[in-house]
C-alpha cells in the first residue's frame, strides 16, 4: 500500500513539472535608486610613451652615474673642431661650466678623444693670456682646460676641476696652473681638494693664507716661479716655498714680467713646467 502511493505522488509531481510556464527571457533589469548630476566633460591626459631604454637614464649614463658624490657633469662643448671621417678632431673647444651660482662660466679644452691624457687645469684673470702655451701643453700629452676667473674665483674652483676630472683627463692624474690671482686659487683651492696632484704658482700674490695653504697642501709636490722685479709675487714664493715639506721646483726671474706673461718672456719656462708635470703626474 505505501509503495502505490509513493509511485501515485512521484506521478503527480512529474504533470506538474510538464505543465509549468517556459520563461521567457526579458531585455534587462531596471534597478531603481538615487541618481547624480552627470560629472563635467574632461579630456584625460594621454600616457606618453617612454622607450624602455630611458626610464633610468641617470643610472644607466656611464658618465653621470660615474660620477663621485658632489661631482660635476664634464664641460659643455659650444663650439668643437670639424670631424674627421667621423671622428672628432683634436684640439681646442670652446665650452661653458655651470658656477656653484648658476653663472656660466667659459673657458677653453684642449684634447685628444679616444686618449685618457694627464689633466691640467689652467687658471688665469684672462685665459687669453696664456697665449699657445695651452696648445703646447695637448701637443705634449695633456688634455687641457682653461679658464677665465671671476673675482670670487675660488668658489668656482671645485667646480672647474670636477669638470676636468669628469671629462676626457685621468682623474689620477691632474695638475693646476696659476698664473697672477688663478695662482693663489690653486694653491688654496688644491689645500682643499685631494684630487690635485701637483701646483704649479706663476706670480701668486700676497694673500697671507698662502702659508697656511701649503701647510694644507703638503706634502705634494709644487713648483714656484716668480720675477725678483715683482717683489710681491717674489716674497709670496720665497715664503709658500720656506713652509713646503714635499718636493719644491723654486724658479727666480729676472726681469721676466709677471704671470702668464712670463710664458712669453721666457720660453724657456714653458718646457720647465711641461717638464715638471712629467716628472709628477703618473702617466
Amino acid at each position: 500500500m505505501r509503495l502505490r502511493l509513493l509511485a501515485l505522488t512521484f506521478a503527480a509531481l512529474l504533470a506538474a513539472c510538464d505543465a509549468a510556464p517556459t520563461p521567457t527571457p526579458t531585455a534587462g533589469r531596471v534597478i531603481e535608486g538615487a541618481t547624480i548630476e552627470a560629472s563635467p566633460t574632461f579630456f584625460p591626459r594621454q600616457p606618453t610613451y617612454v622607450p624602455f631604454d630611458e626610464y633610468f637614464a641617470g643610472q644607466n649614463d656611464p658618465t653621470a652615474a660615474a660620477l663621485p658624490a658632489g661631482g660635476a657633469l664634464p664641460p659643455l662643448a659650444v663650439g668643437v673642431p670639424l670631424e674627421v671621417s667621423g671622428t672628432p678632431a683634436p684640439g681646442k673647444h670652446t665650452i661653458q661650466i655651470t658656477g656653484m651660482d648658476g653663472t656660466q662660466l667659459a673657458g677653453d679644452f684642449y684634447d685628444t678623444p679616444g686618449e685618457r691624457l694627464p689633466g691640467v687645469l689652467l687658471l688665469a684673470p684672462d685665459r687669453t693670456a696664456w697665449g699657445d702655451f695651452p696648445a703646447k701643453l695637448n701637443a705634449a700629452g695633456f688634455a687641457v682646460l682653461s679658464m677665465d676667473l671671476r673675482e670670487s674665483g675660488l668658489l668656482d674652483f671645485t667646480v672647474m676641476l670636477q669638470a676636468l676630472n669628469s671629462g676626457d683627463a685621468d682623474p689620477a692624474n691632474l695638475a693646476v696652473i696659476g698664473a697672477n690671482a688663478g695662482a693663489d686659487v690653486a694653491l688654496l683651492g688644491c689645500a682643499g681638494d685631494m684630487l690635485c696632484d701637483t701646483a704649479l704658482l706663476l706670480s701668486p700674490g700676497g694673500d697671507p693664507a698662502l702659508v697656511n695653504a701649503m701647510l694644507a697642501y703638503n706634502p705634494r709636490p709644487i713648483l714656484l716661479a716668480a720675477s725678483e722685479d715683482d717683489p710681491v709675487a717674489y716674497a709670496a714664493i720665497t715664503a709658500i716655498q720656506a713652509a713646503a715639506s714635499g718636493a719644491v721646483q723654486f724658479q727666480p726671474f729676472t726681469g721676466a714680467g709677471s704671470g702668464a706673461a712670463m710664458l712669453a718672456n721666457r720660453p724657456d719656462l714653458g718646457d720647465l713646467l711641461i717638464a715638471w708635470l712629467r716628472q709628477t703626474l703618473v702617466r
